[in-house]
């Protein structure tokens, strides 16, 4: 008797290999599922370690110019005001809120800040395809650590003139009653020769871009700024003569940009935007005659508080403070570290 064969052999194969298809299909949508809330969930980490981090270069930007440590209650507010202009999934994309108990302070110069999304900031990330095994959510936090540290070099808006250390002293002292010569008029120079001015070198950034060795340079780099690196170490040339119309005149712009243009305040009264603070090299030796190199030492902020109102023979002073400025961090100058620059360390 002959076997009976199927007249259609390969239909009980074409149903095994949909079954599998149909396996496969499933299997490969649960990882596709799966790395949706993956996906979510590392893009709402990176958003909160940049909202961590912003927040703590914000807090630790609030240097006390008197004291130079942070001052603690303004660095929370900054912090809190720098998360909140982030945002970061929840559900959706949503604003970040700093709690306070989430910011400290490991030193006096360091501002650590932890963001979070879980229930006490408002509520975790709300998960899509996990909350099918009851996960619905999940805690995500990051943290940053940001220091003030003194600066090593400064690479905007230093000021050509500098200030000298008193050695008996061995520091800048802070406070109203504290002033420091920033420019020599000619009444006090002693000598003909140079009066305090530094020369800097070849520039071609900012505003002062091939301003070189003319009076306009003077008066651009008074209103403005220097544009370029000077770092401790760096011997810089100071410059001959007084200079006094274009050094008037820079100054003059300067203080006409200032919201705060009282004379004869102290900083503590001051209310302006800034435009009074200068940042300036400090150098350890000073010879009125002439073209000299001199050493950059360090680096200090001092506020103006008088204009002299014209004429050669009148000295611009400043009131010492700290201060932050743009540049590269590294070991402090000569009288303890004046002016800081912000980095994160973790």
């Amino acid at each position: 008797m002959r076997p009976i064969v199927s007249e259609h052999p390969h239909r009980r194969e074409r149903g095994v290999v949909i079954i599998w298809i149909a396996f496969f299909m499933l299997l490969m949508l649960g990882f596709i599922s799966i790395g949706i809330d993956v996906a979510k969930l590392m893009a709402t980490r990176t958003e909160l370690q940049n909202a961590a981090d912003a927040a703590a270069l914000a807090g630790a930007s609030a240097i006390d110019f008197t004291t130079g440590t942070i001052k603690q209650d303004t660095a929370l507010a900054y912090a809190q005001a720098a998360a909140a202009a982030n945002r970061a999934f929840r559900n959706g994309e949503a604003s970040i809120t700093l709690l306070s108990g989430d910011v400290s302070f490991p030193a006096t110069n360091q501002v650590r800040v932890t963001v979070r999304r879980d229930a006490s900031s408002g509520g975790a990330m709300i998960t899509h395809v996990a909350q099918v095994l009851g996960v619905t959510s999940i805690d995500v936090k990051a943290t940053a650590v940001a220091k003030a540290e003194s600066v090593s070099s400064v690479c905007e808006k230093l000021v050509p003139m500098g200030a000298i250390i008193d050695p008996a002293v061995g520091a800048f002292l802070p406070g109203c009653s504290h002033t420091y010569n920033l420019k020599i008029g000619s009444n006090g120079a002693g000598t003909p020769g140079n009066f305090q001015l530094l020369d800097f070198p070849d520039c071609d950034e900012g505003p002062c871009a091939g301003m070189q060795g003319g009076s306009a340079e003077i008066r651009c780099e008074v209103a403005n700024g220097y544009s370029c690196c000077i770092g401790i170490g760096d011997m810089i040339e100071t410059k001959p003569g007084n200079s006094v119309g274009p050094f008037r005149q820079g100054l003059d712009d300067r203080w006409a940009g200032d919201t705060d243009q009282r004379q004869g305040i102290c900083y503590e009264q001051y209310t302006g935007n800034g435009n009074r603070i200068v940042n300036i090299p400090i150098f350890d030796t000073w010879d009125p005659n002439g073209k000299k190199p001199v050493k950059i030492i360090g680096f200090s902020a001092f506020f103006i508080q008088d204009k002299p109102s014209g004429g050669g023979g009148q000295t611009l002073t400043g009131q010492f403070l700290y201060n932050v400025v743009p540049g590269s961090g590294g070991p402090g100058g000569a009288g303890g570290p004046t002016s800081y620059t912000l980095r994160l360390i973790q």
